[in-house]
């Protein structure tokens, strides 16, 4: 099929778009058409994570209480759960400006570990419905994560957990849940480095560390998906 028959396939324009100037506040339909579809023409298919939410300020500190549990800092778990949040609704708003490119045919899932050592694309992942994206979630944490010693671990494999929880549907099933709660188990164990060894001084520099990534994950899982249970299960105080 040539491009000029994918052309044709298309149907034609039902509504004009109209004008719109850059900065100023759209005054009727139209010119919100034009916002939105100005918007959708420009979706990247790479989005980079703003990585100022797993910076510390130099001042957080997350001491051992008395009962030997890593006390993590109120505004470290806040500034994450609040930027994860952002980033849930950019997708959320990505997906309804431009259905016709994210929610076509169903994704044929073909994955191996060497898939997961590439970025996510932010239009595959936005492509998912429910089902195949906790069919990805359940092979990276039964492979790309397994728990077999001589298991290698995807290089973005991070990212793709990170990628997959932002368009994950609230609230989520029980069955989807026990998925959820088992890659915030995995990355736990991951980041057991960090869980055990961190001290105020350390802390504020650890973003550096390869398992700091699991970390945050971990942190995700916990507080925005409400699993505290699993901060006790991990030696993990709730502020």
């Amino acid at each position: 099929m040539s491009e000029d028959d994918d052309i044709d396939c298309y149907p034609p324009q039902a509504l004009p778009i109209g004008t719109h100037t850059a900065g100023e506040k759209p005054q009727d339909g139209l010119q919100y058409l034009s916002i939105v579809h100005s918007e959708a023409a420009h979706i990247p298919d790479v989005m980079s994570v703003d990585r100022s939410m797993f910076d510390l300020a130099p001042d957080d500190s997350a001491p051992l209480d008395q009962d030997g549990k890593l006390n993590f800092p109120p505004g470290l778990i806040n500034k994450q759960v609040r930027k994860f949040s952002e980033l849930r609704q950019y997708c959320s708003r990505m997906q309804k400006l431009h259905p016709s490119k994210l929610q076509g045919e169903e994704v044929e899932l073909s994955f191996s570990k060497k898939t997961f050592d590439k970025e996510p694309c932010l239009s595959l992942v936005l492509s998912f419905s429910q089902v195949s994206l906790f069919e990805v979630l359940d092979y990276v944490q039964d492979v790309c994560l397994s728990a077999e010693e001589k298991s290698r671990i995807p290089t973005c494999v991070a990212s793709w957990i990170f990628s997959l929880l932002c368009v994950v549907d609230k609230p989520v099933p029980m069955d989807y849940m026990a998925i959820i709660r088992s890659v915030g188990r995995r990355c736990a164990v991951l980041s057991s480095s960090l869980l055990t060894s961190l001290d105020p001084q350390n802390l504020a520099n650890s973003s550096d560390d390869p398992s700091f990534q699991y970390l945050v994950l971990f942190i995700l899982v916990c507080h925005y998906f409400e699993q505290f249970d699993l901060l006790d299960e991990f030696g993990v105080k709730t502020p």
